[in-house]
């Protein structure tokens, strides 16, 4: 058991993780601290020994989740920049399950609650923003880096311009993402992310 000061660092962590949850799924009003309190065994007294305030615990909760790594897919080795994007629109999916497990609802409305909490999140926090915005940023010259190589190799286009490119795919992908939850024709083709990176590489391809 590791401790710090007098606080144990286990404990902290096991509230800030249950903080979380739940503040996502309900929200910072609708979430209380004796229900956070009462969901890792403690008493609202227990949790004020680690935290200051409800608003102290929600900060850092939400600040330990907004310090993103790069997404899985950019993450791996690919043999060319084709592989690199057909394996974002893979993605989609597994983000989509991410998302229902991060929230706690196997429903649609899972995403409400997603976006829901990163709007609250970033507008009673506004530093918090510059993590989405170095987020995407990270991404996009992953990207970008990835296509200018592929043009050195005559993979693709050189007529196009690479940041352009990777900061529409970006956008498409989460856009994507947000729709794989709301539109019924991505809900019933299951193979929909297959032809749309397909269409997607044919205007970038030589």
């Amino acid at each position: 058991m590791k401790v710090v000061e007098g606080i144990d660092i286990a404990n902290k962590e096991k509230i800030l993780e249950m903080a979380l949850k739940l503040f996502i799924r309900n929200g910072y009003l609708g979430t209380s601290l004796n229900e956070i309190a009462s969901a890792v065994g403690l008493t609202k007294g227990g949790v004020y020994h680690y935290f200051d305030s409800k608003d102290d615990l929600y900060y850092q909760s939400i600040k330990k989740f907004f310090n993103f790594d790069k997404p899985g897919w950019l993450k791996k080795n690919h043999s060319s920049v084709k592989s690199l994007i057909q394996e974002g629109f893979k993605s989609i999916n597994s983000r989509k399950e991410w998302i229902k497990k991060l929230t706690n609802i196997d429903s649609d409305d899972a995403i409400l609650h997603f976006y829901m909490f990163l709007y609250d999140a970033t507008r009673r926090h506004p530093d918090l923003q510059e993590y989405i915005d170095k987020h995407d940023q990270s991404k996009r010259k992953i990207l970008t880096e990835a296509l200018k190589k592929a043009q050195k190799n005559r993979e693709i286009r050189d007529d196009i311009d690479p940041e352009v490119v990777a900061f529409e795919l970006d956008a498409l992908l989460q856009q994507l993402e947000y729709l794989s939850f709301v539109n019924p024709k991505i809900k019933k083709d299951k193979d929909m992310f297959k032809r749309l990176f397909h269409n997607y590489w044919l205007r970038l391809k030589i």
